[in-house]
């Protein structure tokens, strides 16, 4: 059976189309007004496009612009154009061109402009100025934008072996592929020197490594991009990793940052001689932790770790580990932690629930370890691996008391400055002023001479 619909509503859509057509055909469309007047104006909302410091060959990001179109006519932009148009380039209504025409802009609209630059070799040490100009033509005005940025040559390594060489600081060192220091080798860094790695690159190392920078001059390793978003962004690339067998390795006045892990060293042996010592450096921003060392040989002076995502140091597996006049602090910043500040054990469990362990040798004095756990200093001994342990003057936040040391629970006492700003030398206030002992570090971690009667942690505080 057919079902038919009443002819009562047929008429009523019939009728509903004839009035909607003759609505249409009875509408008087007109294209919009025009103005040709030369007293429209444009509003650009810059006038000068900044970008960051661009190695060469390397795409930049992407940043915008706008012109404005605050009248009610619509204008007509009969040009837009660079001047060179050789490193920068314009995206202009969804087109990468360089050049537009006749481009209409409605009255009350914008038009956004994207732009990016690739930096040409200049074989250049020092920084070079890119400058390009965006000149916009409409009624007879013209209205120029200034685009700048400064290319930086660099020397590109990536899946290569290394051995006896010297990295100076005349041009940066870009990691596109991780490195290998064979072992035997040397790898010497001089002070002032600037490695940048890209996200899968780490500088792997079996031989031997001396990074030895200055006051005025620290070598810093770091994520290869340098614009505003990831110059403290955590985990841009793996970190250092020292191998089984590398040994007397010094990083004196060094920064590493952006890592997932800074420092990672795996390099059991019999003796308890200095695998890696640390001087007057910075590791910050770890996605992971700063510092990791599995059964091996660690010396620590005026070394800052902070702001990591999980420890900032963990020694386990046993190991000897001598730490002097050290900060180690994880307080709520990029991300919150709940994990301690440091940690030392000398056993480790491994993924499939065995366990390796070997006997721990730990020196903690003059030291800073503060954090949001409830213990920020935790520590595991089995009994079966051995421990010897030397644990004092050292400011420690915690809830459980320990005997020579300065423990406290609260968080709000007077210590940094400002960890807003990762400005971890000490406030006028400090509780840590004056509380170390005298030891063989005779100065703090920016090189400055301590009194006869120390603070405790990387810096020392001066008088005014």
């Amino acid at each position: 059976m057919t079902a038919h619909l009443p002819k009562g509503f047929l008429k009523l859509i019939f009728c509903f189309i004839l009035s909607w057509l003759s609505f249409l055909l009875s509408c008087n469309f007109q294209e919009d007004n025009i103005s040709t007047q030369s007293n429209v104006n444009l509003l650009f909302s810059i006038d000068t496009l900044l970008f960051d410091t661009l190695l060469t060959d390397r795409l930049s990001v992407t940043k915008r612009l706008r012109i404005y179109n605050p009248n009610t006519d619509a204008i007509n932009i009969s040009n837009i154009s660079l001047t060179v148009g050789t490193e920068y380039s314009l995206i202009i209504n969804g087109a990468n061109e360089n050049h537009a025409e006749g481009v209409l802009l409605q009255g009350k609209d914008s038009l956004l402009i994207l732009v990016k630059l690739t930096a040409d070799k200049q074989d250049l040490d020092d920084p070079y100025l890119i400058k390009d100009i965006m000149t916009t033509h409409w009624n007879g005005n013209t209205h120029q934008t200034l685009l700048m940025a400064w290319g930086q040559d660099a020397v590109y390594l990536g899946n290569e072996v290394l051995c006896d060489l010297t990295f100076t600081s005349e041009r940066p060192y870009v990691f596109y592929d991780s490195v290998f220091v064979d072992a035997g080798c040397l790898l010497t860094i001089e002070a002032g020197a600037t490695l940048l790695f890209d996200a899968d690159a780490a500088l792997l190392v079996a031989g031997q490594l001396i990074a030895a920078g200055d006051s005025a001059q620290p070598i810093t390793f770091r994520n290869s991009r340098w614009d505003i978003d990831y110059r403290i962004a955590p985990g841009q690339w793996p970190g250092l990793l020292f191998l089984i067998g590398s040994q007397d390795n010094l990083l004196d006045y060094v920064i590493i940052e952006n890592a997932i892990t800074g420092i990672t060293i795996g390099n059991p042996d019999e003796d308890t001689l200095a695998d890696l010592t640390l001087k007057h450096s910075i590791i910050r921003h770890s996605a992971q932790a700063g510092l990791v060392a599995y059964n091996s040989d660690v010396v620590g002076e005026n070394l800052l770790i902070m702001n990591s995502g999980s420890s900032n140091v963990i020694n386990a597996a046993g190991g000897f580990y001598h730490y002097t006049h050290c900060t180690f602090v994880n307080t709520p910043n990029s991300f919150y932690s709940s994990d301690p500040a440091a940690i030392f054990t000398n056993s480790l469990v491994l993924s499939d629930q065995s366990e390796i362990s070997s006997h721990l040798y730990l020196a903690l004095e003059n030291c800073v370890i503060w954090g949001t756990s409830d213990n920020d200093l935790w520590s595991y001994d089995n009994e079966k691996a051995g421990w010897t342990s030397s644990i004092r003057h050292n400011l420690i936040h915690s809830n459980t008391p320990l005997s020579d040391n300065f423990v406290f629970f609260d968080t709000l006492i007077p210590l940094f400055q400002d960890i807003v700003q990762y400005n971890y030398e000490l406030d006028s206030g400090s509780v840590a002023i004056d509380l170390g002992l005298s030891s063989t570090v005779l100065d703090d971690l920016r090189g400055r001479p301590r009194d006869e009667r120390p603070d405790l942690g990387a810096y020392e505080k001066l008088n005014p």
